[in-house]
C-alpha cells in the first residue's frame, strides 16, 4: 500500500478524476478528507468506499469560499494533526467564443479553477511548513499546454494553475514540501462529456462527432480512463517521485506530442 496511513485531502470528489483518486488511494491504505460542492455525488463516492468507510471523512464545501476551504483544512488538523497530501482536484469548463463569453462564465473559471486552487493551498501552506514534509498536487490540463478553439478562456485558468504550481514550487523546496501538477488529457468524466455535448449543440452536429474529433487529438485514439489518471496523482503522491517537485505529468494520450 503505497500512501498508507497518509493523510490525503482531495476537493473535487464528487466525480471523475476526483472519485477515481480517491477510490485508488482507499485500496492503498490512506486516511482521507474528502470534498466538493456536489453533496450528492459526494455522498456516493463515499459510499463507493464502503469498506474503509472509518478513514473517510466527506465535507461539502465551495472552493470559491475561503472560509468553507479554511474550516476543512482546519478540520483535518483537528482530527489527524497533519496533511500529508493535498490534492488540489475541484474544477470547472465553461467553452464558447470569446466575443459570446459571458462575464458569469468567466468569473466561474476564474474563481473554481484559480482562486479555488489558491484559497486551497493557502490554508494548507502553514501546516506543511510547520510540519516540513507533504505533497501538493495540482489539477492543469492538457489545455494549460495548447490552445483549443472557443476554450480561450478556460485554457487561460489553466495555464494559471500550471504557472502558479511551478512557482509554489520554488516557496515550498525549502520546507521540503513538493508541488507538482498533472494535466490529463481528453478524460471520460461528466466534464468532458459536458463539455462534448454543448460542443455539439453549438455547432448542430451530434456527439459523437465532437467525441471522435477530442478522441484524435490524442495519438492513442482515445478517452482516458479517470483510473489512468488517478495513478499519476497516486505517484506524485508517493516516494516514488520524491525528486519530483515544480513537474508536470502530461497524461494526455500523446495529445502534446504531434
Amino acid at each position: 500500500m503505497r500512501v498508507r496511513d497518509k493523510v490525503c485531502v482531495l476537493t473535487g470528489a464528487a466525480s471523475g478524476i476526483g472519485r477515481a483518486t480517491a477510490k485508488l488511494f482507499a485500496d492503498e491504505g490512506a486516511f482521507l478528507v474528502i470534498s466538493d460542492i456536489d453533496e450528492n455525488g459526494l455522498k456516493e463516492t463515499y459510499n463507493l468506499l464502503a469498506k474503509v468507510k472509518e478513514r473517510v471523512s466527506f465535507m461539502k464545501i465551495d472552493v470559491r469560499e475561503p472560509k468553507e476551504v479554511k474550516k476543512m483544512i482546519q478540520f483535518t488538523i483537528e482530527k489527524y494533526g497533519k496533511i500529508d497530501v493535498l490534492i488540489v482536484n475541484a474544477g470547472v469548463v465553461r467553452v464558447g467564443p470569446i466575443d459570446e463569453f459571458s462575464d458569469e462564465d468567466y468569473d466561474l473559471l476564474i474563481n473554481v479553477n484559480l482562486k479555488g486552487t489558491y484559497y486551497t493551498c493557502k490554508y494548507a501552506i502553514p501546516y506543511f511548513k510547520k510540519q516540513e514534509f507533504g505533497s501538493i498536487i495540482t489539477l492543469a490540463s492538457v489545455a494549460a499546454h495548447i490552445g483549443q478553439a472557443n476554450h480561450a478562456n478556460y485554457c487561460s485558468t489553466k495555464a494559471g494553475v500550471l504557472g502558479f504550481t511551478k512557482a509554489l514550487a520554488l516557496d515550498m523546496a525549502p520546507y521540503n514540501v513538493r508541488v507538482n501538477s498533472v494535466s490529463p488529457g481528453a478524460t471520460d468524466t461528466p466534464m468532458l462529456q459536458s463539455d462534448v455535448a454543448k460542443q455539439a449543440k453549438d455547432r448542430c452536429v451530434d456527439y459523437d462527432t465532437v467525441k471522435r474529433e477530442f478522441e484524435e487529438e490524442g495519438v492513442l485514439g482515445r478517452w482516458a480512463k479517470p483510473e489512468e489518471i488517478a495513478t499519476g496523482i497516486l505517484f506524485l503522491a508517493t516516494d516514488d517521485a520524491s525528486y519530483m517537485t515544480g513537474a508536470d505529468l502530461r497524461m494526455d494520450g500523446g495529445w502534446t506530442t504531434r
